[in-house]
């Protein structure tokens, strides 16, 4: 039977292997090669031809800049988001299959309706951002069709002049271009709901736990049968033994959201840091197109995809903070009124233990939680009016 990460991830991980951001089990060096040569090649060019176009651009109207930079700050997240999966590859795996780990098998009926709730709230999730970064994309892809006077998606330095250039260099360019950025965006649909995933995945071993905790005294009941009579002290032994693996339980809950706030909080920082200037800038070119035209709608679209991106983030980090804090009202609902002292005990540590919830911060600096979706929005629009006064002040 495939594993609970596989039936949640299958297509994410397809993709990742397609894009040489999952490594293999033999062939690593070459691996490597061709991950470095899809980095270099189609992610990090585009934004320096951006860089030099707004450097070396004369007279640069506002839309240009406004619509330039949105493209950069994007790229820009694409190179920060994809460097760790080619410095740091064999971690990140280890850290994606972290639960398909023999530790965290489940045998009990309950358990494995959380599992199986879990695979199908991944799944979708995948399905939902693959549908909306394919729409921003497609959308984006085909502004030159209503885009007066550009040849391509978006205005970037070229060695030649785009008007008298063959036929053939402004064919190649528009692909490259397509290319490098469809690269870049599809990587992401593969990469954010895998990583926002994860951390549905440790939600839903908390569910596991809190459920053991809850239910000590009936498990070993079940185990043993109704009808066994155990002795009191045969059962507070079996129901410490119990209380013994929840609490590994636990530490490896913790070990997983410390690798996992090592492994991706650099790329969870540059969403969130990107995902302000592409917001804000998604806003600020709605405001300059025409209602009624492609561009709204592609911009439209783009904006949801990037609201989408960022939300996942923040949603399943907020979700996994307050399950953990629930962890001791778990306890506190069981029966622990019935067992001996030593079990009481071993419950009191734990409850210590859990008192600090599981919280994931992003680069050291803000949490991966709604709050910081919250603050995503504030400070977008706080720019977004800089800008546009400063768009009324050129006008």
């Amino acid at each position: 039977m495939p594993s609970v990460i596989h039936q949640s991830f299958h297509v994410n991980l397809k993709a990742m292997r397609f894009f040489f951001l999952y490594p293999p089990d033999k062939y690593k060096t070459l691996y490597r090669i061709h991950t470095y040569i899809m980095y270099f090649v189609l992610v990090v060019p585009i934004p320096i031809l951006e860089c030099l176009f707004l450097f070396l651009q004369e007279n640069l109207r506002f839309a240009q800049f406004a619509d330039s930079v949105f493209l950069l700050a994007e790229l820009v997240c694409f190179v920060l988001k994809l460097y760790p999966f080619l410095n740091n590859s064999e971690r990140i795996k280890k850290c994606i299959h972290y639960f398909d780990s023999a530790v965290f098998e489940v045998v009990r009926s309950e358990h494995e309706e959380i599992l199986k709730e879990c695979v199908k709230m991944c799944r979708r999730t995948s399905a939902l951002f693959l549908a909306a970064v394919t729409g921003g994309f497609i959308s984006w892809s085909s502004r030159p069709i209503s885009w007066k006077n550009h040849v391509f998606p978006t205005d970037l330095w070229l060695p030649f002049d785009v008007k008298t250039a063959p036929r053939s260099y402004i064919s190649c360019t528009y692909v490259y271009i397509v290319m490098g950025v469809g690269y870049g965006a599809y990587t992401s649909a593969a990469i954010d709901p895998l990583i926002a995933g994860l951390a549905y995945q440790a939600t839903c071993q908390i569910k596991i736990l809190k459920n053991n905790l809850q239910f000590l005294k009936e498990q070993v009941k079940d185990e043993f049968g109704k009808t066994t009579n155990l002795d009191s002290a045969r059962e507070n032994e079996l129901v410490y033994e119990k209380i013994r693996k929840c609490v590994i339980h636990h530490n490896l809950i913790l070990e997983f959201v410390k690798e996992y706030e090592h492994c991706f909080s650099q790329i969870a920082l540059s969403q969130f840091v990107a995902g302000v200037v592409v917001l804000c800038l998604s806003c600020l070119q709605l405001t300059l197109v025409d209602l009624v035209s492609f561009d709204f709608l592609a911009m439209v679209m783009y904006l949801i995809a990037m609201l989408s991106e960022s939300y996942l983030y923040c949603y399943f980090g907020t979700v996994l903070y307050e399950e953990s804090n629930t962890i001791i009202d778990a306890i506190y609902l069981g029966k622990w009124y019935e067992y001996d002292v030593r079990c009481r005990k071993a419950l009191i540590l734990l409850m210590e233990r859990a008192k600090r919830p599981m919280i994931v911060t992003c680069g050291k600096i803000v949490d991966m939680s709604l709050d910081t979706f919250t603050l995503i929005l504030r400070r977008s629009y706080s720019l977004l009016a800089v800008l546009e006064n400063y768009n009324i002040e050129l006008n």
